[in-house]
């Protein structure tokens, strides 16, 4: 063996393979299903290739120490601070802290010490008037981690952090609003960019680790609003056509599915149920005239949640 060479190239590979499906599941946490399940095994999976499981399991316990793990784990807890449809993206955020801690996340860009320390500084005064994802980048830079997609109608939680482990980070959680919008509005009268919801930046116990913004404290869930999380699936349906011709768990795995084959038409947010049951039941519509609630009425509602024009492929602005 010459000096340098790998003592095991195939452990060397499966960490490698590991540590890039650890950093996949942290940016873009929506593709690997709607819950936590795929952060926990992926990082499990990580620590029992670096020989770290113990240390991943104290990370566990840390959580429920910190009331950051409810009966329904990171996303439960946090069921109580953002609207349901903000809670992937801002769930994935926490297990990046513990990838961060335990040397498995590959940052974007490191803050400086004295970037950090003024950020954090900064920050919670900041968050007293609503803000805009530009308006993020504009003050604090590029983040260190974008947990989320690109497209501005939709969730996405921006990681602040050096590259000291022992730091803590700092998160962003910002989301746009439009459903609730009335079903026949579709996307107009949206704001064109996410707004900054809550801040995730004091240690110690997870219920007062945030700073609220106007609109997060708006948006903030009322007790009814809170877990069990509403199921919802993404169905497409393409221009001109008499049927549906895609169903996905998540709106990223309908987006890859559009691009790959280069589709135009609607992928459409549905909750599981019937449509009408659910937005009355919801509080997002009223019947209000005569035939609301009839047959013809009720086989032609819209779901009235979100949706994504598609041209061959890509998403319309």
């Amino acid at each position: 063996m010459t000096s340098g060479e790998d003592p095991d190239p195939v452990l060397g590979e499966a960490r490698q393979h590991h540590l890039n499906q650890v950093n996949g599941v942290l940016r873009r946490p929506g593709m690997y299903g709607r819950d936590e399940m795929a952060e926990r095994l992926l990082l499990e999976a990580m620590a029992a290739v670096d020989g770290n499981l113990t240390r991943w399991w104290a990370e566990c316990d840390r959580l429920r120490e910190r009331d950051a793990f409810a009966a329904t784990g990171v996303m439960g807890a946090y069921s109580d601070i953002l609207p349901a449809d903000a809670l992937r993206d801002a769930t994935a955020s926490v297990y990046a802290e513990i990838a961060h801690r335990l040397g498995w996340l590959e940052l974007d860009r490191a803050l400086s010490a004295a970037e950090f320390q003024q950020l954090g500084a900064d920050v919670g005064g900041w968050a007293t008037q609503d803000r805009t994802l530009s308006e993020v980048i504009e003050t604090f830079g590029p983040p260190s981690l974008w947990i989320g997609g690109t497209n501005p109608f939709f969730s996405k939680t921006l990681a602040y952090v050096t590259a000291n482990r022992d730091d803590d980070v700092i998160c962003l959680h910002l989301w746009n609003a439009f459903a609730n919008t009335p079903p026949e509005a579709g996307l107009r009268g949206v704001h064109p960019e996410p707004v900054v919801l809550a801040v995730r930046h004091r240690p110690g116990p997870f219920p007062g680790a945030f700073s609220f913004t106007p609109a997060g404290l708006r948006r903030r869930p009322s007790a009814d609003q809170r877990s069990p999380l509403r199921t919802v699936v993404w169905i497409f349906h393409g221009d001109q056509a008499r049927h549906a011709s895609g169903v996905f768990d998540t709106l990223d795995a309908g987006l890859a599915w559009a691009a790959e084959h280069q589709v135009t038409g609607i992928l459409a947010e549905y909750p599981h149920g019937g449509a009408y049951d659910v937005a009355v039941s919801e509080g997002r519509f009223t019947p209000s005239k005569a035939h609301h609630g009839t047959a013809d009425h009720v086989a032609t509602f819209s779901p009235g949640l979100r949706h994504v024009h598609l041209t061959g492929g890509c998403p319309d602005q």
